[in-house]
């Protein structure tokens, strides 16, 4: 499926946009962070998210599914927005 990458991740991946293998989201994103420890430790604490760092399966936030055990097909998209400060 594809993983789309935004804000900082961008940078630590060196890319926006990947397709990576997986039947769950953590299978996914355990092999889009393989070979790239800076981003792992962006996106994981430990074997969870990061706190506020959202992930979305077409368009829709994967915690009002089965978070990281949800599944996934090839043909859906994977968004990665880290967390966002403002005012």
């Amino acid at each position: 499926m594809k993983v789309k990458l935004f804000g900082n991740l961008r940078q630590k991946a060196g890319e926006s946009e990947f397709v990576a293998p997986g039947a769950t989201i953590r299978e996914a994103l355990e092999s889009l962070c393989a070979d790239n420890e800076p981003l792992r430790t962006a996106i994981f604490a430990g074997a969870e998210l990061q706190p506020h760092v959202r992930v979305m399966v077409n368009g829709r936030d994967c915690e009002l599914a089965n978070g990281l055990a949800t599944a996934v097909s090839p043909q859906d998209t994977i968004a990665i927005f880290p967390p966002i400060a403002g005012g």
